[in-house]
């Protein structure tokens, strides 16, 4: 057994956030336990743009925001422990009760117990503080209940992001995505730059589920149909997904044709290892719930790592602390957000703009600016935006490059938005290209990438041709 004074669960932008901070603080006894091979999350795989507005006023992918960090994190004293799959997070009296007389925990100090299995077998921790900063995981089929067969190319949203952006597998050809979330519409337009075609995008709800922007960049920009109040209400297919069935919320039912279908339908905390009102454990992250942004996920680490810090305190004073992220207190804090996004789905219903208003995207603020006037916003960059895309829309693209000799991929980006009009046939030029290992992440991979006055650069990095 041995024993920590910190342990983190998740080296994802919440839990490197919170080992940063808790370094910052001070403390040197601090362990992360990283099922994956290497820290970063789920960023790996979100090579499109959006990170890091709030965060570093810079508008990152998530391998350059999982970089930033992962420098951070490495130049501190913090342990990193990869391949460490943590099978259950439980108090020392709980863990006492299940264990021989002689393997008994009896330092006041320690509160936590984690049992991982690692390279080298199962490996235990006893900890005076424990962060779950263990992300979430998708809802899959089994949640909406959808009627039908079990044919091949029916994909979680996230899975198939992990094939297409991590393992360069073309997914499908004509694709109908169920769910309008964030990860859903995200996509959509991956999807497309890839050369399928999205049919549509089916939202149970009255409302896009995801954020303004994604809504207008990933289905308004590439004319895909969002369908709210509709159903898919059966897949069919034998060996492949042929077609799906859909209804409105008329109850009048169509077939689509499709060989793939794509289930967005929300995210859940992955806590299921941690025992609950456990004392000394904390929540941060998208294991508390669910955010919209990874820069919000990075903060809650690091209020959480602020709390740990003034738990330690407290116990070393024999006194009490009360944290919002407290394991004693996770179940207020998830009722408070679900309240929240269903506050947010009844104003987004109840704003009707007939199309004369814009959402900014450049910030979190969400200033909804008026395209004629070009009012509304909370600073100047409003305007330009707003002005921008009535008369001349731009955007970041992102997507991989291959690597030579091999058919992997490192992710690449424009430094700078190009005009939305160029933008597939800039996705053919990409297509062409190949690129020589080793790759870093602000590599130049190309200076002046089409004749567009912008230079294509590494998001993401690739040492060797070797998986």
């Amino acid at each position: 057994m041995e024993k920590r004074e910190i342990v983190i669960i998740g080296a994802g932008p919440a839990g490197m956030a919170a080992a940063v901070r808790l370094n910052e603080l001070g403390y040197r006894d601090v362990l992360v336990l990283e099922k994956e091979n290497s820290a970063g999350g789920v960023l790996r795989q979100c090579i499109h743009s959006g990170f890091g507005l709030t965060k570093f006023g810079k508008n990152y992918t998530g391998p350059e925001y999982r970089h930033i960090y992962e420098e951070m994190l490495l130049n501190t004293d913090v342990g990193l422990m990869t391949g460490a799959t943590v099978m259950e997070a439980v108090s020392v009296d709980t863990y006492n009760c299940s264990c021989s007389p002689e393997e008994r925990i009896n330092d006041s100090v320690l509160n936590v117990v984690v049992r991982a299995q690692t390279a080298s077998g199962a490996e235990s921790f006893a900890a005076s503080a424990v962060i779950i900063a263990s992300g979430c995981r998708e809802r899959g089929r089994g949640a909406l209940g959808i009627a039908g067969t079990r044919p091949a190319g029916v994909f979680t949203a996230g899975t198939a992001q992990g094939m297409m952006n991590l393992r360069n597998v073309k997914v499908g050809n004509r694709v109908v995505i169920i769910g309008s979330g964030d990860i859903g519409l995200i996509m959509a337009r991956r999807f497309t730059l890839e050369g399928s075609r999205v049919i549509c995008v089916v939202e149970k709800e009255n409302v896009c589920g995801g954020l303004e922007r994604n809504r207008r960049e990933c289905l308004v920009d590439f004319g895909i149909p969002l369908l709210l109040n509709t159903v898919v209400c059966r897949i069919n297919g034998r060996k492949r997904v042929t077609s799906v069935v859909i209804r409105n919320e008329d109850g009048a039912e169509k077939e689509v044709e499709c060989d793939t279908v794509i289930i967005s339908a929300g995210l859940e905390p992955e806590d299921s290892f941690a025992e609950k009102n456990t004392k000394g454990m904390f929540y941060c992250g998208n294991a508390l719930y669910v955010h919209d942004l990874v820069d919000d996920v990075s903060e809650c680490g690091e209020n959480t790592a602020m709390d740990v810090a003034g738990f330690l305190l407290a116990q070393m004073k024999k006194k009490d602390f009360d944290s919002a992220f407290s394991s004693e207190n996770i179940e207020e804090m998830r009722k408070k957000r679900r309240d929240y996004v269903a506050k947010i789905r009844i104003e987004k219903n109840n704003t009707k703009d007939e199309g004369r208003y814009i959402v900014c995207t450049q910030c979190p603020n969400g200033c909804r600016i008026d395209t004629q006037n070009f009012t509304g916003g909370k600073c100047e960059k409003g305007a330009v935006f707003a002005r921008d895309e009535v008369e001349n829309p731009k955007r970041i693209l992102t997507s991989s490059v291959r690597i030579s000799g091999s058919e992997r991929t490192v992710s690449v980006r424009t430094e700078e938005a190009i005009p939305l009009s160029q933008i597939m046939q800039s996705m053919k030029v990409i297509n062409t290209m190949h690129v020589a290992v080793p790759v870093h992440t602000g590599d130049v991979i190309c200076e002046n990438f089409n004749n567009l006055g912008t230079r294509l650069i590494a998001t993401g990095s690739e040492m060797s041709m070797n998986p």
